[in-house]
């Protein structure tokens, strides 16, 4: 069980004045926050799995800066990140640099800075297909809905369950469904989530065979991988 239930987080973040922005369950159960700070935007990462509280904002002399507290042990630790997230101070923070520092060389180090600053540029085009909300790429889409947090379909069960009778639908390649699966439900229409196994491999790459349990992931091996993304590119945006 993780430290922080996300909903909670979630919940009393916004008593702070936070809000919420994602949350990424294959990431240690990561939440995503902003909130605003006169001219800049403060944003708040919480990996509920861990206690880890990542805060990034302005520093007065440095600029815009990431700071890292890894030892949050309790809610009281993180109503006062909440309330000034500036507290990492006391009790100490680590600057993103550090850390790399101590894990990386140089060329590794100054590699991983050009992607995050890539990643931040990236503009938000992917709709969810229930509430509107705009994601960055496809798999932020499909994990934001898959969580159960999309206000449309709440519930990680059923909300993967729907994510997989739609893929079936749009895209039937990229289930491990039998092909003669027919199932009806009591009005006589076909029940596309049939086949759904709740943590078993439900999904599959149509180009290299490779299973997975959730739609994110497949869509994440996709977006990652040239070979694959070159020959499903185009169906991928089917599912737009």
């Amino acid at each position: 069980m993780g430290r922080f239930d996300h909903q909670r987080v979630i919940n009393e973040a916004s008593r702070y004045g936070w809000s919420y922005v994602d949350y990424q369950w294959s990431q240690g159960e990561l939440v995503i926050l902003e909130k605003s700070d006169g001219n800049d935007r403060m944003k708040l990462n919480v990996w509920c799995t861990t206690g880890t509280v990542g805060s990034f904002l302005k520093h007065p002399r440095q600029g815009k800066t990431q700071l890292f507290r890894r030892e949050c042990h309790t809610w009281d630790d993180l109503y006062a990140v909440f309330a000034n997230p500036r507290t990492h101070g006391l009790g100490g923070y680590h600057e993103r640099r550090e850390l790399d520092a101590r894990e990386q060389t140089p060329v590794k180090r100054a590699r991983t800075e050009a992607c995050e600053q890539t990643a931040s540029k990236v503009a938000r085009t992917v709709p969810c297909l229930a509430c509107g909300r705009m994601y960055r790429c496809m798999a932020g889409m499909a994990n934001h809905f898959e969580s159960g947090s999309c206000p449309h379909c709440p519930g990680a069960d059923n909300a993967r369950r729907q994510a997989y009778a739609f893929v079936r639908q749009q895209a039937p390649g990229y289930t491990n469904a039998p092909p003669m699966l027919l199932t009806f439900n009591g009005a006589g229409e076909q029940d596309l989530t049939q086949g759904y196994v709740n943590g078993g491999q439900n999904y599959r790459c149509p180009t290299c065979q490779k299973s997975f349990s959730a739609l994110h992931s497949m869509l994440s091996h996709i977006q990652a991988r040239a070979q694959c993304k070159s020959v499903n590119g185009v169906r991928l945006l089917a599912l737009k």
